[in-house]
């Protein structure tokens, strides 16, 4: 379990930041609470270069307006956010925070499970050259590309976030706590809705207009995918094209090269199950093609 930094001053000389567990004790709210409402939008911590939260004094200050407004005031997120206003933070700066962090968590995971370049590139058909450049942040990778990467290191692009890896590993997760990965310039947002170490994968997927994998792309398995709301364009192996609407559920094999878009004015809301198994021989036999080491430290 890592411990969590105690914060003194932050980019502005003198100014005191404070970390997660201060806040908390400071405001007596849990960090499970903040988080949430830093996903809503009302609170918008900054983040130290190895992922952790902290928290300046006019963070303080409005955290203790959103508590007052919620216990006495008896205010829910959306009229707080009415109250107040939304918080700066945007998710392209999510964005950004995972762009920087990727490289070097990919370089980890490679050299944890002992793996050269070349047996990424062989895994996933991405040559050594741009594997390498992605790993020292000098190139950018298409959320199909990522995709790939995950499956080759045995785990899902949420899983790649050094902040969730291995914190969570129970049958039941609160919304806050959801692994999640902010790619596509901010269009695209994905959360694991399953922590735990298995063959299941389960997600929970929101794509803005025009956000989409970037590129085909494969790997073992069956899938599942099914709309909660809005509209998705689905192509598999460029040839069978959905247009998906809320309500639709569409099923196919993952070895089949399949990439996705929301074309629409609206986000649309997926959920999206992948079993990582695959039918050998024709005989109808399903077999575990891997299992997701999600607690990779």
């Amino acid at each position: 379990m890592h411990s969590e930094p105690h914060i003194e001053e932050g980019t502005t000389a003198g100014e005191h930041l404070y970390s997660i567990g201060e806040i908390a004790r400071l405001t007596g709210v849990s960090q499970g609470l903040l988080r949430l409402w830093e996903r809503e939008g009302l609170i918008s911590p900054q983040r130290t270069p190895g992922g952790h939260r902290y928290y300046s004094f006019d963070d303080l200050a409005r955290l203790r307006q959103i508590t007052h407004l919620r216990r006495v005031e008896g205010l829910n997120t959306a009229a707080i956010r009415r109250e107040l206003g939304s918080a700066e933070k945007t998710i392209a700066s999510e964005t950004t925070e995972n762009e920087l962090n990727l490289g070097l968590r990919l370089r980890a995971l490679r050299i944890e499970q002992s793996l050269s370049l070349a047996e990424i590139a062989e895994r996933t058909g991405l040559s050594i050259s741009f594997l390498s450049a992605v790993e020292r942040g000098q190139s950018s990778i298409s959320l199909g590309n990522l995709f790939k990467l995950a499956d080759a290191y045995g785990t899902t692009v949420p899983g790649l976030s050094s902040e969730h890896r291995g914190k969570h590993n129970s049958n039941m997760l609160h919304p806050e706590d959801r692994p999640r990965f902010v790619a596509n310039h901010g269009l695209v947002v994905i959360e694991d809705l399953i922590t735990r170490s298995g063959a299941l994968e389960a997600q929970r997927i929101e794509i803005q207009p025009g956000g989409g994998s970037e590129e085909p792309y494969a790997h073992p398995g069956e899938e599942f995918i099914y709309i909660i709301a809005g509209q998705l364009e689905f192509w598999i192996n460029g040839n069978d094209h959905y247009n998906l609407q809320t309500g639709d559920s569409l099923y196919f094999f993952s070895t089949q090269l399949h990439h996705w878009r929301n074309t629409s004015d609206s986000p649309a809301t997926v959920l999206w199950i992948n079993v990582p198994i695959v039918d050998i021989s024709g005989s109808n036999e399903r077999h575990i093609a891997r299992q997701r080491a999600h607690e990779i430290c």
